[in-house]
């Protein structure tokens, strides 16, 4: 389930006060959900940073993208993972976060698994993505999972916002829950993941031309290691607006069950037991796109499987 940046930290603080605090999670969400601010956030509770900033604390230790890549390199983590197995200089806690975790290099994730499956005493892992789903799953099983939703209207004539005009024709009170409508809301799904597709491969074809144009007379370039270069990041652009969509998905069913829990309206008790269905319904769709099943037949069982849910209680 996925929820706004305060839901997300008063649970979190909440945890920490009974004692029941993870030692390692994943933040992750949308762009503009909170993400990075919730991971700060959440280390200035761990370390009882106050009123200053948590980045000013002298065991808060954080890596991001800095190479040319924009990948975090095994040097990086080697540093991180020195940084939190010294004593800490103030009280008896440390904060290690992993920002744009997705970004980490095969060499530099298997690096980090071994403190994620013995951390140090006293410490607390954080990392945070945008897509989770590039991460490696050994990685993603060793931590709690925090899905953020972002509480910002969608921009108009988004593919979100345009997706989200069209659920409630799938999953309205008087919508037809059967297998047609299933492959309808499939349908709409991949065409709007297809357009991410379609655009990527323009501006490969036009970044690739003008390189070549701007560079190709005074440097052989390998071109070839250039355009796999161009579309292993174009891909990765498509996962993250998949990742998006299926964000939507499930704030359409999340937001009404938030508002039950919250008593902004009053319904049964089968209400909420349908809205939990679709929202598991949604990540066990997510967990099989992140295992790499392919992605036509995943989107077909996974909505075939949320339409099933959505019935409601005979």
């Amino acid at each position: 389930m996925a929820f706004t940046k305060d839901e997300a930290l008063h649970l979190l603080e909440k945890a920490l006060a009974e004692g029941h605090l993870g030692h390692a999670y994943l933040v992750s969400g949308t762009p503009g959900s909170g993400v990075r601010e919730l991971g700060n956030e959440l280390a200035g509770l761990f370390l009882g940073a106050g009123e200053i900033s948590v980045e000013k604390h002298p065991d808060f230790h954080a890596i991001e993208p800095e190479s040319k890549s924009r990948r975090l390199l095994t040097e990086q983590v080697r540093e991180l993972e020195h940084a939190i197995h010294r004593m800490p200089e103030r009280g008896s806690r440390k904060v290690a976060v992993v920002r744009d975790a997705d970004r980490l290099m095969p060499q530099a994730a298997n690096a980090f698994l071994k403190t994620l499956e013995e951390p140090p005493d006293g410490s607390l892992l954080i990392l945070t993505s945008e897509l989770p789903e590039a991460l490696l799953e050994t990685i993603r099983s060793r931590c709690i999972s925090v899905v953020l939703h972002s509480s910002t209207p969608l921009p108009k004539g988004s593919r979100e916002e345009r997706l989200a005009r069209r659920l409630p024709d799938f999953f309205g009170a008087d919508s037809k829950t059967d297998a047609t409508a299933a492959f309808g809301i499939t349908r709409v799904f991949r065409d709007l993941i297809e357009e991410v597709r379609e655009e990527a491969a323009v501006r490969i074809k036009e970044e690739l031309a003008a390189e070549k144009a701007h560079f190709g007379k005074t440097t052989e370039g390998d071109w070839e290691a250039r355009e796999e270069a161009l579309k292993a990041s174009s891909e990765a652009e498509v996962l993250r607006e998949r990742s998006r969509l299926l964000g939507v998905v499930a704030d359409h069913f999340g937001t009404s069950l938030r508002k039950i829990n919250s008593g902004e309206v009053e319904t049964d008790a089968a209400e909420s037991r349908r809205l939990i269905r679709c929202l598991d319904a949604v990540e066990k769709l997510r967990g099989t796109l992140e295992r790499g099943i392919q992605e036509g037949l995943a989107l077909e069982a996974g909505f075939l499987e949320l339409m099933m849910a959505s019935k409601a209680e005979s």
